[in-house]
C-alpha cells in the first residue's frame, strides 16, 4: 500500500505542478492584470488570446498523459490490492469457511472429507481408499487436490501417507 500512496502523491505533485507553471505563463503573457483577475478569466474563458496555440495544446496533452496514468495506478495497483485486502479482512473463518469449501466439493472429495472427518481429522489413506470405496489411484488424486487447495495436509507414514484436515476446516466443522 505505501507504493501506492508514493505514485497517488507523484501523481497529484504533477498536476498541481502542471497548474502553476500555466497559471505563472499565462501570468507572463498578461503581466497587467492581478493574478486573481487572470484566473477567474482562464476559468470562464480559457486561456488569453496572445497565448501562443501550442501551450495549450501541450497543457492539454500532459493532463490526458496524467489521467492515463491515474487510470493506469488504479488499475494495476489499486485493484489487486483492494482484492487483497478484501480476500485477506473478510475470509471466512470457522463454520462458514468450512460449509462454503464443502459446497465446492466434487462427490468424491466430499467422501474422502467424510472419511477423515468421521475419524477425527487424521487417517492413513489406504484405509480412505477402502472406506470411501475409490481406487487408490482415484484417492491418491483426490487427496492430492485436497492439499493442494489447503483442505488436508498429507505426511509419509510407512508405505502409506496420514491425510489430515487443515486445522482451520475441522474446527468450523466441529462448531
Amino acid at each position: 500500500m505505501e507504493k501506492l500512496k508514493v505514485l497517488l502523491i507523484l501523481l497529484l505533485a504533477a498536476v498541481l505542478g502542471l497548474a502553476v507553471s500555466l497559471f505563472l505563463l499565462a501570468l507572463a503573457y498578461v503581466p497587467t492584470t492581478s493574478p486573481e483577475d487572470l484566473f477567474y478569466r482562464i476559468i470562464a474563458e480559457g486561456f488569453p488570446s496572445g497565448l501562443p496555440f501550442v501551450i495549450p495544446l501541450s497543457a492539454l496533452l500532459f493532463l490526458s498523459v496524467v489521467l492515463a496514468s491515474v487510470v493506469g495506478v488504479i488499475y494495476f495497483l489499486v485493484l489487486p490490492e483492494i482484492k487483497d485486502y478484501y480476500s485477506n479482512d473478510s475470509a471466512p473463518v470457522g463454520r462458514d469457511a468450512s460449509a462454503m469449501v464443502m459446497r465446492t466439493l466434487r462427490p468424491d472429495e466430499k467422501k474422502v472429507v467424510g472419511v477423515i472427518k468421521v475419524h477425527g481429522g487424521n487417517y492413513i489413506q489406504k484405509f480412505i481408499t477402502q472406506e470411501a470405496g475409490l481406487s487408490r489411484l482415484k484417492t491418491h488424486r483426490v487427496v492430492a487436490s485436497l492439499a493442494e487447495r489447503g483442505i488436508v495436509r498429507v505426511e509419509k507414514r510407512g508405505n502409506s501417507n496420514e491425510v489430515t484436515l487443515a486445522e482451520w476446516f475441522l474446527e468450523g466443522m466441529e462448531k
